[in-house]
């Protein structure tokens, strides 16, 4: 059978199958079917010799080593640049908790002030120093 007188996928199939071992370029037919691609490169690891077959499955071992070291890196690059911001999520959200519980205490105190409450006593109740509560008080 020759390659001009396949029609069917059937053809295209017994052709390539025949004629595997001898063909040196591309497969025919990868526009039919583009499974023939694949088919193209079985051929290729087929015709190569020993040396050259062990060649290939080295550098595919270093191909699969080098990727799996990237995919662990990147794995611990996220795990660390979470790790980085929940920290800094942390300390932002700590600084922010302190700066409403410190205007909160003020407040407070103004409100204390307000009624009267003697300075020292204001001092003791909002834990602020009572410079602090007889600034506030003028």
């Amino acid at each position: 059978m020759r390659e001009e007188d396949c029609k069917t996928q059937i053809d295209y199939w017994l052709y390539n199958i025949t004629n595997l071992e001898t063909m040196k370029t591309n497969i025919p037919f990868q526009q039919q079917q583009p499974v023939f691609e694949k088919v193209g490169n079985i051929a290729e690891l087929v015709r190569m010799t020993p040396e050259e077959l062990k060649q290939y499955h080295i550098s595919i071992d270093t191909y699969r080593t080098n990727l799996a070291v990237m995919q662990n890196e990147r794995a611990e690059g996220r795990e660390e640049g979470r790790a980085e911001g929940r920290e800094e999520g942390r300390a932002e959200g700590l600084a922010q908790g302190l700066e409403k519980l410190k205007t909160a205490t003020l407040n407070i105190a103004k409100q204390l002030i307000a009624t009267g409450m003697p300075a020292e006593q204001i001092a003791a109740i909002t834990s602020l120093p009572l410079e602090t509560v007889v600034e506030l008080s003028r």
